[in-house]
C-alpha cells in the first residue's frame, strides 16, 4: 500500500530510460571499398568516429560506434558488399542512452 504508492509515483517522475549496449568496431579495408563500409553501417545506425590510412599500404582502419541489437549479420552484410574485402572487429565500447520514453505508447 503505502511503500508501493511511493515506488510508483518515484518511477513516473523518474523519467526513465532505457539503454542500449554500444560496440566499436574496427574494420580493415582497402580505400577502394569505403562505399560499402557506409552503406552497410548507415542502415544499421552505425556512427563512424574515424579513419586512419595505414602507412605505405592502400588499407585503411575505420573506426565506427555500433550497436549490438544492430550486429547480428553485420559480418556477412558488410563482407557481401565489399566483396570480402573488410575485416570487422567489434567489442564493447559503452552503453548509450535511447531518447525515446518506455512510458510513452
Amino acid at each position: 500500500p503505502t511503500a508501493r504508492r511511493v515506488m510508483y509515483a518515484s518511477q513516473l517522475t523518474a523519467s526513465p530510460r532505457f539503454q542500449e549496449p554500444i560496440f566499436l568496431c574496427e574494420i580493415q579495408t582497402p580505400d577502394d571499398a569505403m562505399g560499402g563500409i557506409y552503406q552497410t553501417l548507415t542502415k544499421r545506425r552505425g556512427l563512424v568516429i574515424g579513419e586512419e590510412p595505414v602507412a605505405g599500404t592502400p588499407l585503411v582502419i575505420v573506426k565506427a560506434h555500433l550497436p549490438v541489437a544492430e550486429s547480428f549479420g553485420f559480418t556477412q552484410h558488410l563482407r557481401m558488399t565489399t566483396s570480402g574485402r573488410a575485416f570487422p572487429q567489434c567489442v564493447f565500447d559503452h552503453w548509450d542512452t535511447l531518447e525515446s520514453s518506455p512510458l510513452e505508447e
